[in-house]
């Protein structure tokens, strides 16, 4: 989720660019399905990005965020063990410092 999409879009396409180069799979932009008013989203409103891995891209992202982005993560707590179902799917957030940690981003982070 995008938070900043709210008032710009251009949030949402950075956001989008960077889950692209991370991942090397074309970001998917969603809509809100209703109105809330204590989040100040409305419906149809374009405020998340996300994108499906599957097979050998899947596990160079998993080893690459295992590897280099989490020992450099000050203060991490960890996964919670919580956080997957039962189909083997596990969800997890990262904050914009965070994502700036992956080789990718961080090679491009200066400009």
């Amino acid at each position: 989720m995008v938070s900043g999409a709210k008032d710009d879009s251009a949030y949402l396409h950075v956001a989008g660019m960077v889950l692209q180069a991370i991942s090397g799979v074309r970001a998917t932009s969603h809509a809100t399905r209703k109105s809330m008013a204590a989040f100040g989203t409305r419906k149809g409103q374009y405020m998340s990005a996300t994108v499906e891995m599957k097979g050998e891209d899947m596990y160079h992202f998993l080893g690459k965020m295992i590897d280099v982005v989490m020992p450099k993560i000050k203060d991490w707590r960890g996964v919670k063990g919580s956080s997957g179902d039962n189909s083997g799917n596990i969800a997890f957030g990262l904050s914009g410092d965070e994502v700036a940690l992956f080789p990718e981003i961080e090679v491009n982070y200066d400009a």
